[in-house]
This record gives structure tokens, sequence and C-alpha cells, in this order.
């Protein structure tokens, strides 16, 4: 009998040739993508903020976050995908360019002291090697937090998204 604590449960998706995995408890859903609404001064990889089921919900587009300084490939958003994930009680729909699997990976096949360099970020949780794939696992909380003062807006010092800037704005 398989013990469940021998698979790491990921939600599998892609950026540009890519392979990278969340744990599937830290991911809410995988939704269409859907009108942006731009929100000034904030940084490139924020693209805005949508209506997520009545939620003022931030889109992270996560090419720009995890690899600002290279452009992977051309995007078609209307080809892409959102994963949410919630961070702090809050949702964050982050843009990947598509979701392809929900995979049981053997903890066995996950390495995690595989990057030896000390500026390797916090959330990069391993690298796990399936027959001819090789995956990078990210934990989406260390990313989000990570990130911290990036996901405050500039003008009221609320977080995009949270109740209390939803509540403010819809007056």
């Amino acid at each position: 009998m398989k013990d469940a604590f021998d698979t790491f449960k990921a939600v599998v998706f892609k950026i540009g040739s890519e392979e990278f995995a969340f744990h599937v408890e830290q991911v809410l859903s995988i939704e269409k993508t859907q009108r942006v609404t731009v929100v000034p001064a904030m940084p490139k990889h924020v693209l805005g903020v949508i209506n997520l089921r009545g939620t003022i919900t931030p889109v992270i587009n996560l090419s720009t976050l995890l690899f600002s300084d290279l452009d992977l490939n051309p995007h078609d958003y209307q080809l892409d995908k959102y994963i949410v994930v919630k961070y702090d009680k809050k949702p964050f729909a982050l843009v990947v360019d598509e979701a392809t699997d929900v995979l049981d990976i053997p903890h066995d096949s996950i390495q995690t002291n595989t990057l030896t360099d000390k500026k390797v970020p916090s959330y990069l949780a391993g690298i796990s090697k399936l027959e001819n794939r090789l995956m990078t696992l990210i934990d989406a909380n260390q990313l989000l937090l990570s990130m911290g003062s990036i996901l405050e807006h500039e003008s009221d010092n609320h977080y995009i998204g949270s109740e209390e800037n939803e509540i403010q704005h819809s007056r």
C-alpha cells in the first residue's frame, strides 16, 4: 500500500518551455484569463487586478517575476491561465503560460540541495527529476512573502486585494 506521505501532490505549469510546480494545497483554483484593470505605480510584474468571484484579486505575471532580465517568449495573454493561490488570507492570480497536470511527485525524486549558491531564493523548494523531465518546485507562500512590500499599494499602504482596500474603494 502506498503511503500518502511518499508523494508531493503538485499542480504543474509552464512558463515558456520550463516546467514548474506548486504544492496542490497552495492552489485555490486554475482560471481562464480575464480583463485586467491596471493599477498605477505598480512594479512591472504586477499587471493589475481582476474581479474574481466578487473579490478584487491582484494579477502577477510569474514570467516577469521569476525571469525579470529574460524575455522567455512573447505573451499572448488570451492563451495564458491564472493559478490562484492564497497568501495571508488573500487570493493572488499568478499568470502562467499553461497549467498542465496535477501530479504525484515521489519525494525521492526531489532534490533540495542541487543549487549551492547562497543567493538561491527561499521560494525554490527543490528540483524534481521524473523520467525525462526536470521540474522546479516553488513554494507559493515563500514566493509571495519574498515580494513583501511590493504588494502594498504605494498611495494608501493597504495591500492590493485586501478587504479594507476593497471596502474603501467600493464606496
